[in-house]
């Protein structure tokens, strides 16, 4: 099989070449079929008329003697015909006039009255010795005044026809062929000319590198076709350019999260080290490192859980659930921290959920978490549960709603995002990962729901949407227990 051309510009001059091609044949096919008609008609109405002429100038002779004394009479009206064959003979069938350059055997034809005018449906169909069909007629001609008759026989040889068409569709062909050659010359160099910005788009693309993501692509002076694609990968470069600062933050911050405690554990761990301890100094320094143990396993954790969502390799066990039996356990967890920040939390509503409960309760924990440690002396907590009230938002809703201090609406569209950091001076990174919230989006999206926030007069409120029905896992996804 045939394969196409890679270049585009190649393909498109083709394609100009090959539609020129068929253009030109369909026009010259037209041609041809005009002109072998025209041809046909011409010679059909050339066979009329010479028997029209010879019955004119028998009306001029009176017997057959005067035929044959003046033959030239005859034979001049057949010049300039190539391939008319004319014969006068008499009734009993003895040659007059002749007039047969090429000696063809003059076949019988049906022979038209004297009073019958000749038209081109009475002409009859015969083969020359070339065996091409040609058309021919027979008539009687009255000599003089006298009832005395002659037949009159004209036939025309097509084969001339046959190769005056055959050298014109030649000619037609070469015409053809050589018209795609310059179509498609002409339409690599105009398809080449009209590609040129696509080119230098790509030029301009391939200069983005990871030290000058800042490029973008020219979109006002591409074509109209290409605005929409060159608008297009401008949008994926901010993305990108706006990703890897994010993830270049990212990495900074991880590297000091990582840093933090294991020189806390390597600091500690070398004063103890440095003389001879009790056993419950010991004791101590091993109480100490296991939490710093403790958090950075968490943040392995939240990160290897971020991938494995990437992956689609959680696999979820999404069943009904009593909501508010779930939201009680958890709130009854945090009962303890939240009596330490002197901090009220409630629970209220009830409504059934379809979710996986592992990651239900991961991502009630993240919100209730992050609402305590934000939430001041003295305030209220709120956990919310509840069915959607229409069919058209169909789903149960939990909102988790502390007071405090508003988060500025320039953070807002940014707050899921696992590489944002909404606090440049990372004061609070020894009690929290970062991943928290983006853990939380990645959860609500594994089950087809949603979370928003809203931070308005001193309260802020994050809502989880769970769908009504529970959402088909990927066929790919592999079946890794989710913790």
């Amino acid at each position: 099989m045939m394969r196409l051309p890679s270049s585009l510009t190649t393909r498109l001059a083709l394609a100009y070449g090959l539609a020129t091609a068929a253009i030109l044949a369909s026009v010259a096919a037209y041609l041809s079929g005009a002109l072998s008609a025209q041809l046909e008609g011409r010679d059909e109405s050339e066979l009329v008329g010479e028997v029209l002429l010879v019955r004119h100038l028998l009306r001029e002779v009176r017997s057959e003697a005067e035929i044959r004394a003046d033959t030239h009479r005859f034979a001049d009206i057949a010049m300039g015909h190539e391939g008319l064959i004319l014969v006068v003979r008499t009734r009993q069938g003895e040659p007059l006039v002749t007039l047969n350059p090429r000696n063809e055997s003059v076949p019988p034809l049906r022979v038209l009255p004297a009073t019958t005018q000749p038209e081109k449906s009475m002409l009859q169909t015969w083969r020359p010795k070339n065996g091409v069909p040609s058309r021919g007629i027979a008539a009687l001609g009255q000599l003089g005044d006298s009832d005395k008759a002659v037949e009159i026989v004209v036939l025309r040889d097509a084969g001339y026809r046959v190769a005056l068409m055959r050298e014109y569709r030649h000619q037609l062909l070469w015409a053809t062929l050589c018209g795609a050659a310059v179509a498609a010359g002409l339409g690599f160099v105009l398809a080449r000319r009209a590609l040129r910005p696509l080119r230098r788009m790509a030029a301009d693309a391939a200069a983005v590198t990871t030290s000058r993501l800042a490029t973008r692509l020219d979109v006002g002076r591409a074509p109209a076709e290409l605005r929409e694609l060159a608008a297009a990968l401008n949008d994926m470069l901010a993305r990108l350019q706006d990703s890897f600062s994010r993830l270049s933050e990212f990495s900074a911050d991880l590297a000091h999260d990582f840093r933090t405690p294991i020189s806390n554990l390597i600091g500690q761990t070398q004063v103890t080290l440095a003389q001879s301890r009790k056993t419950a100094e010991y004791e101590a320094l091993l109480e100490s490192n296991l939490e710093e143990y403790e958090r950075l396993a968490r943040m392995i954790e939240n990160m290897l859980f971020l991938a494995r969502a990437d992956h689609a390799q959680v696999a979820l066990d999404v069943r009904t659930l009593d909501a508010r039996e779930e939201l009680d356990k958890m709130a009854e967890y945090f009962e303890a921290v939240a009596a330490d920040r002197e901090v009220a939390l409630t629970v209220s509503g009830s409504a059934p959920v379809q979710a996986d409960q592992t990651l239900l309760r991961r991502a009630v924990t993240n919100l209730l978490d992050n609402a305590l440690r934000h939430a001041p002396a003295g305030s209220t907590v709120r956990v919310d549960v509840a069915r959607a009230p229409t069919a058209a938002d169909a789903g149960t809703s939990i909102r988790v709603s502390n007071p405090g201090p508003a988060i500025p609406p320039e953070t807002l569209p940014h707050i899921f995002g696992r590489f944002y950091r909404a606090d440049p001076s990372r004061r609070n990174s020894a009690a929290s990962t970062g991943l928290g919230l983006a853990i939380v989006d990645t959860i609500m999206r594994l089950h087809g729901g949603s979370v928003t926030v809203r931070s308005v007069d001193g309260l802020t409120v994050f809502t989880l949407k769970f769908p009504a029905e529970p959402v088909p896992m990927p066929a790919a996804a592999a079946a890794v227990a989710v913790s």
